[in-house]
C-alpha cells in the first residue's frame, strides 16, 4: 500500500509501507508524524495507523541504536580545529622534503654538466622540476604511510578507515597536494595555495587533499634524536642548495642591482664555482 507524508509542512510520497517502517526503526520518523493512505478520510498519526503502532513500540524497549564504528565524513567535519603546533609540524615535514629533493635536484644537475645559469633560465624545466618528487611521495606514502620529512616529524597518513592509502589514491592526493598545495613551488602562487591550505585546515579540520581523499593524519610525540636529525638535514640541505645555486642567483642579482655590488666578498671563495 502507498503511504503519503507530512514533513516540514510539505507533503511528500507515495512510499511503500516497508520504506516507512525502515525509516522509523532509523529513527528518521516521529509517532507524531501525519501520514495518509487511501481508506482514509483525514490525515492520522502514524502511530495511530496500526501497522506501524508495533514499530514505535518496538523502539522504546530497544532504546537508542549504537554508535557506528567510523562516523561519515560530514560528522567528522564537525571536530575542533587542529592546533598551531600541528599544522606547523604538516608544514615543515612538507618543506623538508621539498628542500633536500630540492637540493639534491640542483647537486645532480651541476654533477651532470648542466650550466646551472642555463637551468634557471629555462622556464619549463624550472617549472617541472618538483614533479619527479610527488612521483616519488605518492609511492612512499602508499608504501610506507610516511616520507622522510614526515617520519622525522611522527608524521603518518592513512584513510579515514585506518587502512593504508592504494597506489591510486595516493598518486591522486600527491596530484592535489602538488597543485592545491605548493602551487608547483612557483614563487607567489605558491605562497598563495600554502596560505589558503592553512585556512581551510582551520575550517574544516583537514587540508582539500584529505578532505577529497578521505584521508587523516596522524601524529605522535616528537623524538628529540628526530628533530636533531631534521635540524641538520635541513641546515644541509639549505646549504648544498646555496653552494650550487648561490654564484650564479648573486650574479643575476648584482647584474639588476648594481650597487649592491660592495655588500659582496667576492673574495669569498665559492664552493660551486660559476661555468661560463
Amino acid at each position: 500500500m502507498e503511504i503519503w507524508l507530512i514533513k516540514d509542512g510539505k507533503k511528500t510520497g507515495p512510499y511503500n509501507d516497508y520504506e516507512i517502517r525502515g525509516r522509523i526503526s532509523e529513527r528518521q520518523l516521529q509517532p507524531g508524524d501525519y501520514a495518509w493512505h487511501e481508506g482514509l478520510s483525514v490525515w492520522v498519526k502514524l502511530e495511530e495507523i496500526e501497522w506501524f503502532r508495533s514499530e514505535f513500540e518496538s523502539l522504546k524497549t530497544t532504546g537508542p541504536p549504537p554508535l557506528p564504528d567510523h562516523f561519515p565524513m560530514d560528522a567528522a567535519q564537525i571536530s575542533a580545529p587542529p592546533n598551531c603546533l600541528y599544522l606547523l609540524r604538516r608544514f615543515w615535514a612538507r618543506w623538508l622534503d621539498l628542500l633536500v629533493y630540492s637540493a639534491l635536484w640542483w647537486l645532480v644537475m651541476y654533477v651532470g654538466g648542466r650550466h646551472i645559469g642555463d637551468v634557471i633560465e629555462n622556464r619549463w624545466l624550472m617549472l617541472s622540476m618538483f614533479i619527479p618528487w610527488f612521483v616519488i611521495e605518492a609511492w612512499l606514502l602508499h608504501r610506507f604511510g610516511t616520507t622522510p620529512g614526515k617520519w622525522l616529524l611522527g608524521i603518518r597518513v592513512a584513510n579515514d578507515d585506518d587502512t593504508p592509502l592504494t597506489l591510486k589514491s595516493s598518486v591522486w592526493r600527491s596530484l592535489r597536494v602538488m597543485i592545491a598545495g605548493v602551487g608547483f613551488g612557483w614563487g607567489m602562487l605558491s605562497l598563495l595555495c600554502q596560505a589558503m591550505s592553512w585556512f581551510t585546515t582551520r575550517r574544516i579540520g583537514k587540508p582539500v587533499w584529505d578532505f577529497m581523499g578521505k584521508h587523516k593524519v596522524t601524529v605522535v610525540p616528537l623524538n628529540v634524536f628526530k628533530v636533531i636529525a631534521l635540524v641538520l638535514l635541513l641546515f644541509t640541505a639549505i646549504q648544498l642548495q646555496s653552494a650550487v645555486r648561490g654564484p650564479y642567483d648573486q650574479e643575476r642579482f648584482l647584474k639588476e642591482f648594481p650597487q649592491w655590488e660592495k655588500f659582496f666578498d667576492k673574495s669569498k671563495p665559492l664552493y660551486f664555482p660559476v661555468k661560463h
